[in-house]
């Protein structure tokens, strides 16, 4: 019969994840999450079911929604998200956000 192997003591998700990630995906993964925290409180309950977080390219926020008239409603919205993800994340970080029309709804 084998014997046990002793193992160490318990090392924090956080440890174990620091070997995967490059540093610059920490401020990435940080950044993302933020957006999404500003998203989700600038955005009306009713629209957020029909929108998607898609990508930042370029500096500009990529928006999937579920129908066209959506993206034109939210265009109204534009200036405040816009005014909220800057005092999230400082100026220039983002400067548009692009609205598509997808499928995935």
């Amino acid at each position: 019969m084998a014997k046990r192997q002793v193992l160490g003591r318990p090392v924090a998700v956080k440890e174990v994840l620091k070997g995967f990630l490059k540093p610059g995906d920490w401020d990435a993964l940080k950044m993302r999450r933020q957006i999404r925290r500003v998203w989700e409180a600038v955005v009306p309950a009713q629209l957020l079911a029909q929108t998607r977080l898609v990508d930042l390219r370029r500096k500009e926020l990529w928006i999937e929604v579920s129908a066209s008239p959506l993206s034109q409603e939210l265009q109204f919205l534009k200036p405040r998200i816009l005014q909220e993800l800057e005092k999230a994340l400082g100026p220039g970080i983002i400067r548009d956000l692009r609205f598509t029309v997808g499928e995935g709804f």
